[in-house]
């Protein structure tokens, strides 16, 4: 099964009083995740920035989490691994990785990109990852307000 959500969408469902396992009719998952904002961008130093994405069980978030992988879109690229922001036709490019050393393009699995996994037995309530954004110094282009949109998917 496949839950799909841009970075701006939260889904709610309620829950049952009893302990059920998450990601079901009965007791769906819900996610939401914080924009990826970069502020202002000067090509003679890198930007960065965070995005935080949460997953969790119905309402109250009391319910068994089940095994699932998280995965980003490209966004206006054709790969995770080469993402742009994008204005008017002049691109800027960036990426979102798994971690603060931006070591790993967290993406679909393809292209050199991972998706973030959470495997555990009886894990209640929500689980919480961090995506660290950064664009490298050095792109010049135009002024603007640059965009990209990416898809949080959540497989189960």
């Amino acid at each position: 099964m496949r839950i799909k959500v841009t970075l701006v969408t939260l889904l709610l469902a309620p829950s049952p009083a009893f302990a059920l396992l998450c990601g079901t009719i009965l007791d769906p998952m819900s996610v939401s995740a914080t924009p990826l904002m970069f502020g202002s961008y000067t090509p003679a130093s890198a930007s960065a920035s965070s995005t935080s994405i949460a997953i969790s069980c119905g309402l109250l978030g009391l319910d068994l989490l089940p095994d699932f992988a998280v995965s980003l879109s490209a966004g206006n690229a054709a790969t995770p691994s080469g993402r742009y922001l994008a204005m008017s036709g002049s691109h800027l490019g960036y990426n979102i990785y798994t971690g603060a050393g931006y070591a790993t393009v967290w993406g679909d699995g393809s292209n050199g990109s991972v998706t973030q996994s959470f495997n555990s037995i009886l894990s209640l309530g929500s689980i919480g990852f961090t995506g660290y954004g950064r664009i490298p110094a050095g792109q010049y282009v135009a002024a603007g307000p640059y965009t990209d949109r990416i898809t949080v998917t959540v497989s189960y």
